[in-house]
């Protein structure tokens, strides 16, 4: 079998459509505002009842919009498909005449006499369809996108998917009201206008920040903690109970600190929040595991067991978003058309530059040594080499809901951050090792901001202004044009080179695409296949050949879900404590030990010629 059939998926995708939040929470005016209610109390057979009054409105008919697409997901979700028993009502509660002209819109007829629309709003994670593949031709909503409703339990309200919008009215101001639960508490980058342990109000300035800003209620499990003051907030729900968020919080603290004082001042963000949902891995739960960014906030979704190092993984990517799209974006993007969008050109700069950062500030901080940065960067030369190498990033980008440029989409964390990197080395080499691409990103946040999105046509003329005739010569052939890149002559410029290195295998579980799992003529066990002997992990810990599976660190295994213990064997570290319980011929066994990995050699790059080591220096560490 496959890896890819295997391994749940970790995308990692962006939320960006939206201008800053800095006014979500503040006050907006009560005539022209938008006021909707959430009652998570009252529950109708796990539906939602949502009650919208607008304001006072001035045409005959009027149509009312959920989203058909939202930024960064790159595909159709169709969020009114999940909304039921739409019906709009005058002041005096007399019901008003309305009429579906697809999943998304509602229009209704004397809109003049509107007082308020009402309706019940079903969830998703407990009807995806996809086994966690979520293909295009899927129709499940990517699960940190999608919303939950798990009554007195657990709410994820992404709230594109129940709050709406009427046309031509996004910019009108929003006043949300949730009610909810006593025992629940609601995390969120939104700021709560009431002191109310029933009820929580948020001020919302545009429609574009309801889809930015998911609030996700739960059982109290938060940490907080300020660095340079900024607040982060990080609020955990675990279906099983196996992960808390005091758990979680040091190794993210030391990541969040070490990526604030890698952005310096470019990072002004003054509240981060983290929803983390870890999915029990059953058939009613969530199945997309990964994150969706958003301006200030992150939804990630994991499935137990979960460790530190996934949430390390994913906000490390996410965090860097608060650069671009937050500080840096197009039109395309600021003013995003939720049911008819156009698609910015730029995903190697929202995605690349992002994803580029992700690996380089680990290595400047000191999180990872220099050898194991080049070898993130060879595995990404490898990855790419799997996508059209020929194809212009800019049309990809334009054209990414085509679903023959749909397949493309994920080379943007591979060759997109390849891109990057080579700029970062072109705009060191011209510098001299004064200027990085960060600085780039310092100079464009000044022309351009979160309420001043750029001509989509404009940002490579200006990034060229800002830096040299070559740089915009090497956007132009490479990002433009689709020319292929040659690395190799990059890594040259700081002194590193082509060289054959060992590379750990990412699954212990699965060595150069053979399995060492199987299910027994039962399909009642999971078993060790390791006849071979070559399995590492197996012989270090003392895994014999036809073994089953009981535990592993704790976590049951379970035979129908032959994804859990691929999960459980990826990306594990050398050297870290593991406990495996197994059944060896009728006797329960406890073998306790450390990881070893097994490791095969590939195309890595080197430090190798001293004369480039100031440049070097430079590019890793200042």
């Amino acid at each position: 079998m496959k890896l890819q059939n295997l391994l749940p998926a970790f995308a990692l995708v962006w939320l960006c459509g939206c201008s800053a939040s800095k006014n979500a929470g503040g006050k907006v005016s009560g005539s022209d505002e938008v006021r909707v209610s959430i009652d998570l109390v009252d529950i109708d057979s796990d539906r939602v009842r949502v009650k919208v009054t607008p304001p006072k409105q001035k045409t005959s008919s009027i149509a009312y919009h959920f989203p058909k697409i939202i930024p960064g997901t790159y595909a159709v979700a169709d969020y009114g498909r999940y909304v039921e028993d739409i019906k709009a009502f005058d002041k005096n509660g007399k019901e008003l005449k309305t009429s579906r002209t697809d999943s998304n819109t509602i229009v209704i007829e004397n809109a003049t006499k509107l007082a308020q629309i009402s309706y019940l709003v079903n969830d998703t994670f407990d009807s995806e369809e996809d086994n966690g593949t979520f293909t295009e031709e899927g129709k499940t909503i990517f699960s940190p996108a999608g919303t939950n409703i798990d009554t007195g339990k657990q709410f994820m309200l992404n709230l594109a998917g129940f709050v709406g919008y009427f046309t031509d009215q996004l910019e009108k101001p929003y006043r949300v009201t949730v009610s909810h639960p006593a025992g629940l508490y609601g995390t969120t980058a939104l700021i709560d206008a009431e002191n109310d342990e029933k009820s929580d109000v948020f001020n919302v300035a545009r429609y574009p920040d309801i889809v930015d800003n998911p609030i996700m209620y739960a059982a109290p499990d938060t940490s907080r903690f300020n660095v340079d003051g900024m607040e982060v907030l990080l609020g955990v729900y675990s279906r099983r109970g196996s992960v808390r968020a005091a758990d979680l919080r040091p190794d993210l603290e030391r990541m969040v600190r070490a990526q604030k004082k890698f952005l310096g001042p470019i990072n002004d963000t003054k509240k981060y929040a983290v929803l983390t949902y870890v999915s029990s891995g059953a058939g009613d739960d969530a199945k997309g595991l990964g994150a969706l960014e958003h301006n200030n906030s992150t939804v990630a979704v994991f499935r137990d067991p979960m460790r530190s190092k996934d949430l390390i993984h994913v906000i490390s990517h996410e965090f860097f978003h608060t650069i671009t799209p937050l500080k840096i974006h197009s039109k395309e993007i600021h003013y995003f058309d939720f049911n008819n969008p156009k698609m910015s050109q730029h995903l190697w700069f929202y995605e690349g530059v992002t994803e580029y950062f992700a690996n380089l500030f680990q290595v400047n901080q000191g999180l990872i040594n220099e050898n194991q940065f080049y070898d993130l960067i060879a595995k990404k030369v490898e990855n790419a080499r799997e996508y059209d190498d020929k194809l212009s990033f800019t049309e990809m980008s334009r054209q990414v809901l085509d679903k023959k440029m749909k397949s493309q989409y994920p080379n943007v964390y591979e060759k997109g951050a390849l891109i990057a990197m080579c700029l970062d080395i072109l705009i060191r080499e011209e510098s001299r090792g004064e200027r990085g691409l960060l600085w780039l990103m310092g100079e464009l946040s000044k022309t351009y901001g979160p309420a001043k999105p750029f001509d989509d046509d404009q940002l490579i003329p200006e990034i060229t202004k800002l830096t040299s005739p070559a740089i915009g010569e090497y956007l132009q052939n490479h990002v433009v044009k689709g020319e292929q890149i040659h690395y190799e002559d990059f890594m040259n410029k700081v002194g590193v080179k082509k060289e054959i290195v060992p590379l750990p295998e990412p699954v212990v579980f699965m060595i150069e695409g053979k399995p060492y799992i199987k299910l027994d003529a039962t399909r009642t066990k999971i078993l060790a296949d390791s006849v071979d002997g070559a399995n590492q992990f197996y012989n270090n810990l003392g895994i014999k050949n036809n073994d089953a599976f009981v535990e592993i660190n704790g976590l049951k295994m379970d035979p129908d879900d032959l994804n859990g213990i691929v999960y459980m064997g990826y990306d594990l570290e050398e050297g870290s404590p593991m406990i495996v319980k197994v059944n060896r011929a009728g006797t329960d066994l406890e073998l306790k030990g450390t990881v070893k990995l097994n490791y095969s050699d590939g195309d890595g790059f080197r430090f190798k010629d001293q004369s480039k080591t100031a440049l070097n220096q430079a590019w890793l560490k200042r």
